[in-house]
């Protein structure tokens, strides 16, 4: 009598089939060949001997994987009954627990959780016939649990009530006989309590201790310490990049990972007003503002210095950035080169010209790491490569002084057997992450939420969950003296750090601000980017100052390229692409065409532009359908979408869409893509309070030339 086991070829490759609809829930039909070997018995050896012919057979075998459900059907696959559906069991748990937030509570996941297994429970009992797999679902069941609070703690760290751990243990003392769930929870209670006593011990601050208070639209930091025990100058290069690393890898160790959905972190109510804190992305993001506005301020804190001074500055920035790329500190990197090219440094064509040409050559190097090419291609290559290894690897860096300098501090760490974690540039997550919840819908066929849209986001918070372990790889030890320094800083707000850029160099004197570069350096990504700020905090003085009456949502920002910042708090909008694993690919976007596909931003007549809708626009797309779905998105009757015309907003004027055109040939892509939705009634008051504009501009004319 053979026996057989199943083996799965790595060779072999599974093949989409189609789809199985059920009640509630869709599944996707794969088709793969696996490999049946016959096991040796010991009668067979003893009959053939140890040349006996083991024979492989082959079938194909049905894979089935969840592709949208409904909220009780996706818990209810946490356990399946199907034995075949179990097989993909462990990925299932993995992305819903990453997820579920943006689409479900706790409790009712629990609610669901405990009805289905009194059912089960109930089952057995009654001995009903054909439910051998009852004992196994009951069993699965309080493993999700056990691996519920042990990964994702924080859903359950409410104190002091503890509210959720209370029903769980409730309810494991009164089904479980066994007592091992009911055991874990009162474990989970007692280290929480204790934890939460440290806590209330220590005294809560703002992360890096600074005061945040916010004038409009402006964050600044107040002193918390009077006194500077270090000053900028007597800090070496090497403490300043090692005490960077150390807080930027303790806040990134913090971070929460489905904090940074774009469905959660940036989530906003009808007002427009954030519905959620997630204070480890706002930390995070408050410290890269802190070192931007860091490198402004040391730069113009004193306008009666000389250009060489300035210079010097510049340059030790740039030394800086360079040990910050040797650690793999991404975060302050991307920082400092920010804080470079705000526009009051950017313009000091001066002082730039002052700098040495190998200091320069570095700092050009150093900006290419994060170029908007080919959506950050090299940042990402980068990030693929070094990500997960122990050091750096700065072999291919043009400049000679730096690729030798760079292999000797690499070759000393390696001697000393000192490993380097990675900090990376969280805003590449974060806008990642909300690219992909504007592109992808949130629900398919009739309102079943949209499983596959959370495995994507899961491919990018399972990369951000792997570099945090490679975080905990530093040994870097805290300076305090350094911290009261970096505390006590005075940042300057905008408005007053290009007065002073002024003072140092007019602006008669001055270069022009930064090109916003040529057609093809305005690739997707930069567009995309774009859409999710409230503020230009680099933009001219002008628009600085016209920019301050307005409502804005964002209380700080992190720079997401030379010339844009994205806000701590994103517009409103729904999400889009992924990003594959570090071992995979380096681009989210490979497959995305943009000469068919582009992403618009679109507000609602009436209201600040700050509170916007983002919008997957493709070429099959027409004006209709397009305005419907954007009044869905603002809450308003999609009935009465033919009320409703959109127009795109022109640095000159307005260009209306047609009303039953093809939506994505009609809008200018030269210019940044901003829309307006409109009430058609509307365009007889905005014609008469146009044309009273206008009759009084050609008044003023008169009067002044009488004058």
């Amino acid at each position: 009598m053979n026996f057989f086991s199943r083996h799965s070829d790595r060779g072999e490759n599974s093949r989409e089939w189609g789809e199985e609809k059920e009640d509630g829930v869709i599944y996707t039909v794969s088709l793969k060949k696996v490999r049946h070997q016959t096991t040796t018995t010991s009668l067979q050896k003893l009959t053939h001997g140890e040349n006996w012919f083991q024979p492989l057979q082959w079938e194909t075998m049905k894979l089935r994987t969840l592709k949208a459900g409904t909220v009780e059907r996706l818990v209810e696959n946490l356990a399946p009954e199907d034995v075949e559906d179990q097989d993909t069991n462990s990925m299932h748990l993995n992305v819903f627990l990453a997820t579920y937030r943006a689409f479900t509570t706790a409790d009712q996941v629990l609610d669901i959780l405990f009805r289905r297994y009194k059912e089960y429970k109930e089952c057995r009992r009654r001995g009903e016939n054909g439910k051998d797999s009852r004992h196994d679902v009951c069993r699965i069941i309080q493993s999700v649990l056990c691996i519920w609070m042990d990964i994702y703690q924080d859903d359950f760290d409410e104190p002091p009530a503890y509210r959720l751990l209370h029903r769980v243990l409730e309810f494991a003392e009164a089904q479980m006989s066994d007592g091992e769930l009911a055991r874990q929870t009162r474990h989970k209670l007692d280290r929480l309590r204790r934890s939460q006593a440290l806590k209330s011990q220590q005294k809560v601050s703002v992360p890096n201790g600074h005061h945040l208070t916010s004038s409009e639209d402006v964050l600044f930091i107040e002193n918390s310490d009077p006194d500077q025990p270090l000053d900028f100058d007597t800090i070496s290069v090497q403490t300043m990049a090692d005490q960077l690393t150390y807080m930027d890898a303790e806040l990134f160790k913090k971070v929460v990972p489905h904090h940074c959905l774009g469905s959660v972190w940036s989530r906003r109510d009808k007002k427009g007003k954030s519905t959620t804190d997630a204070p480890t992305v706002k930390a995070t993001i408050a410290q890269f503002n802190a070192v931007s506005f860091l490198v402004i301020a040391t730069i113009l804190r004193n306008t009666c210095s000389s250009t060489e001074d300035r210079v010097r500055i510049i340059e030790k920035w740039v030394d800086i950035a360079q040990e910050c790329r040797i650690l793999k500190n991404f975060s302050s990197l991307k920082a400092i080169i920010s804080g470079l090219q705000s526009n009051p440094i950017y313009r000091l064509s001066e002082t730039w010209a002052a700098v040495s040409k190998e200091k320069s050559e570095e700092y050009e190097e150093l900006c290419t790491i994060f170029s908007e090419e080919n959506n950050q291609m090299t940042w990402r290559e980068i990030l693929v490569k070094e990500g997960t290894a122990k050091y750096a690897d700065t072999s291919s860096t043009k400049v000679k002084h730096v690729r030798k300098e760079s292999a000797q501090k690499i070759q000393a760490q390696r001697l000393s057997g000192v490993m380097q974690g990675t900090v990376p540039y969280l805003g590449t997550f974060l806008t990642d992450l909300m690219m992909l919840d504007t592109a992808m819908p949130d629900t398919v066929d009739t309102n079943l939420i949209n499983f596959e849209k959370k495995k994507k986001e899961f491919e990018v918070l399972a990369q951000i969950q792997l570099l945090q372990k490679t975080a905990q790889n530093y040994n870097i030890v805290p300076e305090p003296s350094f911290k009261a320094w970096f505390d006590s800083v005075e940042h300057l707000r905008y408005e007053e750090s290009y007065r002073l850029s002024c003072e140092v160099q007019p602006l008669s004197d001055s270069m022009s601000p930064p090109a916003q570069g040529s057609r093809k350096e305005r690739s997707l990504r930069k567009r995309i980017s774009r859409l999710f700020s409230t503020s230009d905090w680099e933009t001219s003085s002008a628009n600085s100052n016209t920019s301050q009456s307005e409502d804005r949502v964002s209380e700080t920002s992190m720079p997401d390229s030379p010339d844009s910042l994205v806000p701590e708090k994103m517009s409103a909008s729904s999400s889009s692409s992924s990003l594959t694993s570090l071992e995979m690919s380096t681009s989210p976007y490979k497959n995305y065409d943009s000469s068919s596909n582009c992403v618009i931003r679109v507000s609602l007549s009436g209201e600040s532009d700050n509170i916007y809708k983002s919008v997957l626009l493709t070429h099959q797309d027409h004006t209709p359908g397009v305005i419907k779905s954007l009044m869905s998105k603002f809450n308003l009757d999609a009935e009465e979408a033919e009320e409703y015309k959109l127009v795109q907003k022109l640095p000159d004027g307005e260009l209306q869409i047609p009303d039953h055109g093809n939506c994505f040939y009609a809008i200018n892509q030269s210019v940044e893509p901003n829309f307006i939705l409109r009430k058609k009634s509307e365009e007889g008051e905005l014609h008469r309070k146009s044309k009273k504009r206008t009759t009084l501009r050609k008044l003023m004319e008169v009067v002044s030339t009488q004058t």
